[in-house]
């Protein structure tokens, strides 16, 4: 498995995906992508540990 999207580095497709997943969990929280998507999951929990991620996160 990947650490990032495209392989071992972080890319703008890592941003898009993080933005993406927080947009469902903040707009669409019915939406249980986790449980059916395990592999973007735990990408979006390593993207959230960014600092950079976590001073932009929306707040509900």
């Amino acid at each position: 498995m990947n650490k990032w999207c495209l392989g071992e580095f972080f890319t703008l497709a890592d941003i898009a995906v993080g933005c993406t997943l927080g947009y469902l969990d903040l707009r669409f929280p019915e939406i249980d992508w986790r449980r059916s998507q395990p592999h973007l999951s735990e990408l979006y929990d390593r993207l959230m540990q960014r600092p950079t991620f976590m001073d932009t996160a929306a707040k509900s």
